[in-house]
């Protein structure tokens, strides 16, 4: 008998520590997209809240290691494992707006290749010169280990 009670009782005390850094996580995400919205339109240039918030997280997070980081993390673990199910409003969005889009499908279709191919081309040409900078910058450093100046 005695062993059943322990059982029970001995996984509820790392679930609901579990559950409270989830918590302050969350807490802490929420709390650092209040004061974007707050910071951005106080800014000069015009900002999302939303951009502003994952800034102040940012430096928060850089800043501070302990349980802060912690709790974060863990909670931005959580949300990215069931991001696809961030997607569904978008795609509910556009099933109930088809009727619209009908007549303007090839617009559509046409901005989302050209869309896509450009991020590729971007993408790739960003790719080459950051590996270009790095390869200079170890040549450099070789050099001057070296001795080669």
């Amino acid at each position: 008998m005695r062993r059943i009670a322990e059982f029970q009782t001995k996984g509820l005390a790392p679930a609901a520590r579990r559950a409270g850094r989830l918590i302050f996580g969350f807490l802490v995400m929420l709390a650092c997209l209040e004061v974007g919205g707050a910071l951005a339109p106080l800014l000069p240039v015009r900002l999302p809240g939303a951009l502003m918030g994952m800034v102040v997280l940012a430096a928060l997070l850089t800043a501070h290691r302990g349980r802060v980081a912690v709790a974060a993390s863990e909670a931005g673990t959580l949300l990215m494992r069931r991001y696809a199910l961030f997607f569904v409003p978008a795609g509910v969005g556009v099933m109930t707006s088809f009727g619209p889009l009908r007549g303007a499908w090839p617009a559509v279709v046409t901005a989302l290749i050209v869309s896509s191919l450009l991020a590729l081309v971007v993408t790739g040409l960003t790719m080459q010169l950051v590996l270009g900078l790095q390869a200079r910058s170890r040549r450099a450093v070789l050099q001057v280990v070296c001795g080669h100046e």
